[in-house]
């Protein structure tokens, strides 16, 4: 890989990891039937929605698009939104998720179920794509999911889940977003240690915010005037802001799965794009850009199903 045009700030690590291990992070809700199976629900079925709904798991809108919708005087939008119509379908019909019924998924099918009068998920012609190809995939690989699962270990889930177009990210966002549901939910056993953060927009806005991840100068005034970055430059940037955060991780002897949770949660509702709510954030007293007041975004690189 060429080289990064950022670098890990050490002692700002040290110090955000230090705060965070202070603090009472807890994980999520992975049993919110809103978004996920029930307890109760058969493994196999739990096992096919998880892999499904991650693989089209990255933005659901993009420039004037808004992907958003009240179901039940409840607001949905983005992420949240595209797993309660997952659930929804879930609930109707849970072998829609099954391989054999991918393999064959018609885009209007994922057209009349994620585009609605609350708003069209941008790429739905995309996603069919690579529902299809998870489904071809697992069937003429593993036959069931459940075989495609039984793994010794995290190394080797990830180089199974390579093989699909959905998973083949060289940052592996959507592998380890899909590790942590399966981790939290008793699906899938491996030691902490092994689980790195699944790097998207939010994590890699906070960590340049932060200041544990440095961009040189060219690719802070890139972000500034919203220049594209191409796609092995955006790899590069994520990968940096992957190794910070484990990092992070380590030094403060962090649970990967509570800190993703956080953070995501963070970047949705606090440290937001453009305008971020500092005093809501438990974070400010270690964060550069706070103390500065000069905040960056993360950097642009929409077209992409990685994230």
């Amino acid at each position: 890989m060429a080289r990064i045009p950022a670098s890990i700030n050490v002692d700002k690590v040290l110090e955000v990891a230090k705060l965070l291990g202070s603090m009472d992070l807890r994980r999520s809700d992975m049993f919110d039937t809103r978004f996920f199976p029930p307890r109760d629900a058969d493994v196999e079925s739990t096992y096919n929605y998880f892999l499904a709904m991650v693989a089209i798991d990255h933005r659901a809108h993009i420039g004037d698009y808004k992907f958003q919708r009240s179901i039940n005087g409840e607001i949905f939008t983005g992420s949240d939104l595209l797993w309660r119509l997952g659930m929804e379908m879930f609930s109707r019909d849970p072998s829609f998720f099954s391989p054999r019924r991918l393999s064959k998924l018609d885009p209007v099918i994922v057209r009349d179920w994620l585009v609605g009068d609350y708003g069209p998920v941008w790429d739905y012609g995309v996603r069919a794509y690579l529902l299809r190809d998870v489904g071809i995939k697992v069937a003429r690989n593993y036959g069931t999911t459940l075989r495609l699962f039984s793994v010794g270990g995290v190394e080797e889930l990830l180089d199974r889940l390579s093989d699909m177009v959905a998973y083949e990210d060289p940052v592996k966002k959507k592998a380890y977003l899909l590790i942590k549901f399966l981790v939290s939910r008793g699906l899938l056993k491996v030691k902490l240690n092994e689980i790195k953060l699944p790097i998207d927009n939010h994590l890699t806005r906070i960590a340049y915010r932060l200041g544990i991840v440095r961009p040189e100068d060219w690719i802070i005034e890139s972000i500034r005037h919203g220049i594209h970055v191409n796609s092995d430059l955006d790899v590069r940037l994520r990968m940096i802001v992957r190794d910070a955060w484990d990092a992070v991780v380590r030094v403060g002897k962090l649970d990967p799965i509570a800190l993703d949770d956080f953070l995501w949660r963070l970047g949705r509702t606090v440290c937001i794009t453009d305008k971020p709510n500092c005093e809501q954030c438990p974070l400010r007293k270690v964060c550069n850009a706070h103390s500065r007041g000069v905040f960056i975004n993360e950097h642009t690189h929409y077209l992409t199903y990685y994230y």
